[in-house]
């Protein structure tokens, strides 16, 4: 495996980015899944925006008293493990809400965190819990649980392993798997292709377009570009529970009181529009991003620079800003 000579430098709850609008700090949420309580910790902490990434994770921006920030987030629940919380990267299939399901992506979060040596993989790191749905399979994880039945497939990158496993198996197999990683993996941050002995993995298209509208008793809601404000984070903290999708969309329960701005329509363009954050909050990008973004009828991805920072996987239409305005490729 191909390692990396420079240093993983992710943010998190304590490792926070100096960006150019103040320090950036990255919460990472197993399964997306958060409290009204927490996410009103969350919207009171930073400079007015908090981002949802493609991970179901939250991005707080402008940072107003980081070690503060870290006592307030420990405090709330959300950094069960100090010495693990970048490395707590698990999406979930997030209309699942059944207590077995969430209860085997909590269990993987906690068997992460007993593994000493499991702080040491990167932040870029990804597990997947899917409920045979194919929603989050699709999503290019280094692990995956593929529920198949009453059992789980484990799928390492790319490459099926051939295991049908009961769920606290599953849990074991996919730390064990990362465990292995670690010891030949010369520095690299992600499982690449080939690197387990199996048979390739049948998987999933990416999805687009995340959940929005009414699914049972759960209501689900755009943040356009994933940017929601404080004031708007702070109506939905009066909800008892949220689930951050990893398509920047929010589940909540039905008939929970709504901010203005966020987005209902599940035929709403919107859906299929992305962003990096841009300028003034990144001192590389060359165009205010945020405000030029816009539908143009197809999945589109507008980015300040060519690192293309927040792209979805699958099918997108590239629009990079340059010094003489955006630049169109298709991936």
């Amino acid at each position: 495996m191909t390692g990396h000579s420079s240093r993983d430098a992710c943010p998190g709850a304590l490792q926070v980015h100096p960006a150019a609008d103040g320090p950036l700090a990255r919460v990472r949420l197993p399964g997306g899944d958060l409290t009204g309580a927490q996410l009103g910790v969350l919207a009171a902490s930073g400079g007015g925006v908090l981002e949802l990434t493609s991970r179901a994770n939250v991005q707080v921006r402008g940072v107003k008293d980081p070690a503060g920030f870290a006592e307030a987030v420990a405090a709330a629940g959300l950094l069960p493990s100090p010495s693990h919380e970048r490395v707590r990267n698990i999406v979930a299939s997030p209309l699942n809400g059944s207590a077995a399901f969430r209860g085997v992506v909590r269990d993987l979060d906690a068997a992460i965190c007993a593994v000493p040596e499991l702080a040491d993989l990167s932040g870029r790191f990804l597990f997947a819990v899917d409920d045979g749905s194919g929603d989050v399979a699709g999503l290019g994880a280094d692990v995956v649980l593929m529920s198949r039945g009453e059992h789980f497939a484990v799928i390492a990158g790319t490459t099926d392993l051939r295991l049908r496993l009961p769920p606290a198996q599953a849990v074991h197999e996919a730390v064990h798997v990362a465990q292995n990683f670690l010891r030949v993996s010369d520095g690299a941050w992600r499982i690449p292709e080939g690197a387990f002995p199996g048979v390739p993995a049948d998987l999933p298209a990416p999805r687009t377009g995340g959940y929005v509208g009414d699914f049972g008793d759960t209501t689900g809601v755009l943040a356009p570009l994933g940017r929601l404000t404080a004031t708007q984070a702070t109506v939905l903290a009066e909800a008892e529970w949220l689930r951050i999708t990893p398509w920047r969309t929010v589940l909540v329960p039905k008939g929970t009181r709504l901010p203005d701005g966020l987005i209902t329509d599940p035929e709403s363009p919107w859906l299929h529009v992305t962003a990096c954050t841009g300028s003034p909050g990144c001192a590389k990008s060359l165009s205010d991003v945020q405000k030029d973004a816009e539908p143009i009828g197809v999945p589109v991805h507008w980015s300040g620079c060519g690192r293309k920072c927040g792209r979805p996987r699958g099918e997108v239409v590239d629009l990079i800003a340059t010094t003489s305005g955006y630049q169109r490729s298709a991936s």
